[in-house]
C-alpha cells in the first residue's frame, strides 16, 4: 500500500473514512480483498488479505 490518489480504472474500497485503491490489473488477478485494522502491543496498522481469507504461512 502507498498513499496517493486513485487512478482511472482503479477499484476503490472504502474502510471507515479511508479509501483504499487497487490497480485494475491486480484486482483482475485476485478474487477479493479484505482490509482489517490490526492493533497489537508493538504494532498497529492496516493489513490486506489478498484473497479475502486470513491464513498464515
Amino acid at each position: 500500500m502507498a498513499p496517493g490518489e486513485p487512478q482511472e480504472g482503479d477499484e476503490v474500497f472504502p474502510v471507515d473514512d479511508i479509501k483504499f485503491s487497487v490497480e485494475k490489473d491486480i484486482s483482475d488477478l485476485v478474487p477479493g480483498f479484505q482490509i482489517d485494522y490490526y492493533k497489537g502491543i508493538f504494532q498497529r496498522g492496516y493489513v490486506v488479505y489478498a484473497d479475502g481469507s486470513k491464513r498464515s504461512c
